[in-house]
């Protein structure tokens, strides 16, 4: 192996590894015209193992079969490096472009034929400097015309990107730098190849200078994509702490907005509740008032006493049943309550007063403890099971089922009847503080909205199915508490 074959085959390793880095890179977003330089690489390294044959001692025949694909990989290669330049420059070729591309193709298939570019005599020219004697075929007259167009055609490319450093396109010059380059050793191998001048040939070394131009821009423009990406990933950072911050604000103010909403709505609620039997108590005891000052009490005194007694005892009522959710409500979330105690009691209780009308069933094994309070947790399934009851029309024996079952890390407890369900306007405002459609006096509509509230307190989740015709299923899920606590269980309290 002599120096001209392992400089060769260096230069032939060197193009074949850089032809695979830049396959791979264009398979990255933004890194496009590097499938173009991987054809200039893989091109590159043909022309370098041709050129081993020149060195080697080779039969004439291969010799001149070498030097055919030679040509024909220096003519992919020009080909090459237009496409390539297309894409640097973010372009697509022009209808010229185009049919100079197709006849480079064509005149690298015709270079391959034998007796086309090089006649079958072969030649020899030493290079003394090299200790070396290149063997060379000659070429006919028309691949000396296919030299002199591949040699002028190349010479465009410079200009090329020349023109594109003077429009501003970064690493341009570079490009055209050693494109120039690589054109002055290609002029030296096409004297060589006349053997009129005692060189070597530098084209297979020649391609190494763009490769390295190419991969010195390729560690730029990582360093450039990585600042960039350093600096989007700053200002995104800084954007998403805050929009972040912005929507924690906004969620606070919509939250605030919503609880006055809510305490709007109970206000008018009670202002609502209180406002009747006021009514009627002042208008009663103005009356009365008015008739002492007349002379006397008036003869239907004692009734009109009677009807403001009755209405100051639904005011009280009303302040009892808020006073009482109010102390549950603010009782610290927590504990440890056993569900089955819970649920049987409640179940019994609900059942004494149904007096018969309706039969309740119990499926609650026994084992599953919830993270609540057992006051808070039998005032919740003492009213369920109370409207579950109630639900039922009046004429015909109801059925309400009471279940119990783990659910990952909770317990839920379901409330089914088979009662006269709801119609979606019902049920999508069921949990409304004081909406009811229970007739006047028999409840206030603060059952649920208290229950809910007691639930999502602790943790848990309260929520209503129902359908016209198809009965209610209450679902109440509460978290799993790990450690049992004796706790005494309350009676259910009669819904409110």
């Amino acid at each position: 192996m002599n120096l001209p074959a392992t400089i060769a085959l260096c230069a032939a390793a060197i193009a074949i590894l850089a032809g695979a880095m830049s396959r791979r890179l264009s398979l990255a977003p933004g890194w496009r015209d590097q499938h173009g330089f991987s054809l200039v690489a893989f091109s590159a390294a043909a022309y370098a193992l041709c050129n081993l044959a020149t060195t080697l001692g080779l039969p004439d025949g291969v010799v001149t079969a070498a030097s055919r694909f030679q040509v024909a990989s220096a003519i992919l290669h020009a080909a090459a490096w237009f496409q390539y330049c297309d894409a640097f420059e973010g372009r697509r070729a022009g209808p010229a472009g185009v049919w100079a591309l197709r006849a480079l193709l064509g005149l690298a298939a015709l270079a391959v034929v034998p007796g086309v570019v090089f006649t079958p005599v072969v030649v020899s020219h030493a290079v003394p400097a090299f200790r070396t004697v290149y063997r060379d075929a000659v070429p006919t007259r028309f691949g000396y015309a296919v030299l002199a167009v591949l040699l002028l055609s190349c010479l465009s490319l410079p200009w090329r990107f020349v023109r594109a450093w003077r429009k501003g396109l970064r690493y341009a010059g570079l490009h055209a730098i050693a494109i120039g380059a690589l054109v002055l050793f290609g002029l030296n191998d096409a004297l060589a190849t006349t053997g009129q001048f005692a060189t070597p040939y530098l084209l297979d070394t020649g391609f190494v200078v763009p490769i390295v131009a190419m991969y010195w821009m390729i560690t730029a423009r990582f360093v450039d994509n990585a600042r960039a990406l350093q600096s989007m990933r700053a200002r995104l950072e800084d954007a998403v702490e805050t929009r972040t911050r912005e929507l924690a604000e906004a969620q606070t103010a919509l939250h605030q907005a919503e609880k006055l909403a809510a305490l709007g709505r109970f206000a008018n609620g009670v202002a609502h509740e209180v406002s009747n039997p006021a009514s009627v108590v002042s208008s009663n005891l103005r009356y009365v008032h008015v008739a002492l000052g007349d002379g006397g009490p008036p003869p239907d005194a004692g009734e009109a006493l009677g009807e403001a007694l009755a209405s100051m005892d639904r005011i009280n009522d009303l302040v009892r049943k808020l006073v009482d959710a109010g102390r549950i409500a603010s009782t610290a979330p927590g504990g440890t309550t056993g569900v089955a105690d819970v649920v049987r009691r409640a179940v019994t209780d609900v059942g004494e007063r149904s007096e018969g009308r309706v039969e309740i069933a119990c499926a609650v094994p026994d084992g599953l403890y919830v993270r609540a309070t057992a006051e808070g947790l039998s005032q919740v399934l003492g009213h369920l099971l109370a409207n579950a009851a109630d639900a039922v029309p009046e004429g015909r024996t109801g059925h309400v089922e009471a279940r119990a079952e783990r659910r990952g890390g909770a317990v839920r407890i379901t409330i089914a009847d088979d009662g006269a369900g709801m119609a979606p306007d019902v049920l999508r405002r069921a949990f409304d503080p004081f909406f009811t459609t229970k007739a006047q006096g028999h409840a206030r509509g603060l059952g649920l909205a208290v229950a809910r509230g007691l639930v999502e307190g602790n943790g848990g989740a309260l929520w209503l199915e129902s359908a016209p015709g198809r009965g209610t299923r209450a679902i109440l899920e509460l978290p799993v508490a790990d450690a049992p606590r004796t706790t005494p269980v309350p009676r259910a309290q009669r819904a409110v």
